[in-house]
């Protein structure tokens, strides 16, 4: 087992650093609302004084860097205030006038005033919000250096659209509101974090920039991160290490039948008396391969992480690679499978039939993955095309071959008051947490894909849709998140999705051709194992001749219950003949004319248009089932999309 080398971290996290310490000092902000990752845990800022607790919560970390403040004072709804002493809870009750200035130099002189006032600091703080908020103010106002964490503030000043909000909630977020604008506590060195999960809970009065309340992400933990963390917790502290290094080499020459041997023994029993002083960790398979864990832990949180741990060393086992692949698919489908499917992707591009053009498209993608050509990656891919021409099969194919995570997004929309912007929220979120990521995006055409038509809903789709075009153009996802849009139905998206910078390329997929057809044939054949007598499938293809790639999986596996019901172990040219006479397609024939020519006309390359595109448009053109199809078509033709096809 190698021990890898200690990463180097910094003490204090960047999403502090840089996000509040900075713009604190500056005077941008001294109110900050802290969302993401709220119930992470952060290196230790004072580990080398607390070594046993090399990691902790956000509570205690907030604790820790704001020690040195006059007060600090936590606040929960359910639990109420807190402090960090005694003596800070004390003059909070006499700033804010739980306890008056008359009572207190009473106290100082009077024993009895002293037994009362003493009475009066054990009685309970009050809890709720309407009482707590105007004490706090108080302090804020007359106090300097002053550190007030609000947690679960989503739950005091909650985001809504309609007049559903209480007149205390309203009052809270114009409270709050007023403190970030207030000079005064800028002045007196004061500053208010707000703490939630998504920011999107919070009233969307508290995330305008006119409210002057900075907005702070705190992101799972990067690769580095993790690494940091796993080899802590397989291995132990850095000293840890040293010492069993020491030991073993000592107890080598021990061993050893000559050489000087003094106070061996005694430096062995001091340094396993050192050893057992150091914080403990878990135990660890020989093999354990530390750059295969971080990988394998890509979007988990360092409790999450923990958690693995901790179920792997109750079962009695050491964690190995199998335990934590269940886990991680166990506790992200918990945490985001309500947004988003995540997939394993299971076919590589040699494992699709056809579509020979753009397997070689997305060959090259990889490649420029592999090299970290980000230059190369498209910012986005929109692959067009009627239902069944293989665009969820290429999106999978594109992360097994690079190695990324795949996922499905759900439908983000709820009927719910500020649940979709909620949703859409944790979608980008998990899609930051699960990077590098493959994201296929099955239902661009629909819901808030153009902000032009009717909604009706009080501006939801389009808070939405400009959710996904910040995220979507943002130059940090290049490489790193790459979306592939699906639609058969290019028409109805949003024109600022299809541009350039969020989808790169517009690829259209059409029905494949007979040649392809019997590729697809053989390819499915292998794919489900099943055997076959058939060695040439191009009079089959002639058959199901405008069928996709769908179809032919259908009608393949559907061949094989036929050849069972024949009494055959291996479907034979009766069997296949007897599924393609029985199978039904779903899509009308007028449909798919009308996709394809929305394809071939929403194109951004004719080099990856298909080498019988023109000969498809010619046929569409000559059935004339399509009621815009002369419209269409008259647009290709003026736009010489057909050039080089």
């Amino acid at each position: 087992m190698t021990v890898p080398q200690e990463a180097a971290l910094p003490r204090v996290p960047d999403w502090f650093t840089e996000g509040i310490a900075a713009r604190y000092r500056a005077e941008i902000s001294s109110v900050f609302i802290v969302h993401g990752d709220i119930n992470c845990l952060v290196p230790n800022p004072n580990g080398e004084a607390e070594p046993k607790y090399p990691y902790i919560p956000l509570a205690e970390f907030f604790k820790r860097v704001f020690d040195e403040r006059e007060m600090v004072i936590f606040y929960d709804i359910a639990t109420g205030l807190r402090f960090l002493s005694k003596e800070m809870e004390k003059q909070f009750r006499k700033v804010s006038g739980l306890q008056s200035e008359e009572d207190a130099a009473k106290a100082e002189k009077d024993a009895v005033a002293a037994a009362k006032a003493g009475l009066a600091a054990k009685r309970k703080l009050p809890v709720d919000p309407d009482t707590c908020l105007p004490l706090i103010e108080k302090v804020l106002s007359e106090l300097g250096s002053v550190a007030v964490i609000i947690e679960s503030a989503h739950l005091i000043a909650p985001e809504s659209s309609g007049p559903s909000l209480q007149v205390s909630e309203r009052t809270h977020i114009a409270r709050m509101r007023a403190w970030a604008q207030d000079s005064r506590v800028k002045k007196k060195s004061n500053i208010v974090l707000l703490l939630t999960d998504l920011a999107a809970k919070v009233s969307g009065e508290l995330r305008q920039s006119s409210a002057r309340i900075g907005s702070v992400f705190i992101p799972k933990p990067s690769v580095l991160e993790r690494r940091f963390y796993i080899e802590r917790q397989a291995f132990g502290i850095p000293r840890e290490r040293e010492i069993t290094a020491e030991i073993d080499e000592l107890q080598a020459r021990l061993d050893a039948p000559k050489g000087d041997k003094t106070g061996l023994a005694a430096r062995i029993n001091e340094l396993e008396a050192e050893r057992d002083t150091c914080p403990p960790h878990f135990t660890v398979s020989k093999d354990f391969d530390i750059d295969v864990f971080v990988n394998a832990t890509q979007g988990m949180s360092l409790r999450q992480i923990l958690e693995m741990f901790r179920m792997a060393n109750q079962a009695g086992t050491p964690i190995d690679l199998l335990f934590v692949k269940a886990k991680k698919n166990e506790i992200l489908t918990a945490e985001y499978g309500d947004v988003m499917e995540i997939v394993d992707p299971q076919w590589k591009l040699d494992e699709i039939g056809g579509l020979e053009k753009v397997k070689a498209y997305f060959a090259n993608v990889i490649k420029a993955i592999t090299k970290n050509e980000t230059r190369l990656i498209p910012q986005g891919v929109t692959l067009m095309g009627p239902p069944g021409t293989g665009k969820t099969a290429l999106g999978q194919a594109l992360a097994k071959g690079a190695g990324f995570n795949f996922v499905r997004l759900k439908n983000a929309r709820s009927m719910w008051v500020g649940q979709s912007e909620e949703r859409t929220e944790r979608q980008i979120q998990g899609l930051w947490a699960l990077a590098p990521v493959i994201v296929m995006n099955d239902e661009v055409d629909l819901g808030e894909a153009n902000r032009d038509s009717p909604k009706g809903d009080s501006g939801v789709s389009e808070r939405i849709m400009r959710a996904w075009m910040e995220f979507l153009s943002d130059a940090r996802i290049r490489g790193r998140i790459l979306m592939i849009n699906c639609t058969n139905r290019p028409d109805r998206m949003d024109a600022a999705l299809k541009r350039s910078g969020r989808s790169d390329d517009r690829i259209p997929l059409l029905m494949p051709t007979e040649r392809e057809l019997a590729s697809i044939f053989g390819v499915m054949f292998k794919r489900y194992k099943i055997e076959t007598s058939i060695k040439d499938f191009i009079p089959f293809a002639t058959l199901v001749s405008g069928r996709s790639g769908a179809d032919i999986e259908a009608i393949v596996l559907k061949s094989f219950r036929f050849a069972g019901e024949l009494e055959k172990k291996v479907v034979d040219d009766e069997a296949l003949r007897a599924s393609i006479d029985d199978f039904i397609p779903s899509a009308s024939q007028a449909d798919i004319d009308l996709m394809t020519l929305l394809a071939i006309s929403e194109s951004s390359s004719r080099r990856l248009l298909p080498d019988n595109a023109a000969a498809i448009v010619d046929e569409i053109k000559e059935r004339n089932v399509v009621a815009r199809g002369a419209e269409i078509i008259a647009q290709i033709e003026a736009r010489n999309i057909l050039r080089a096809a």
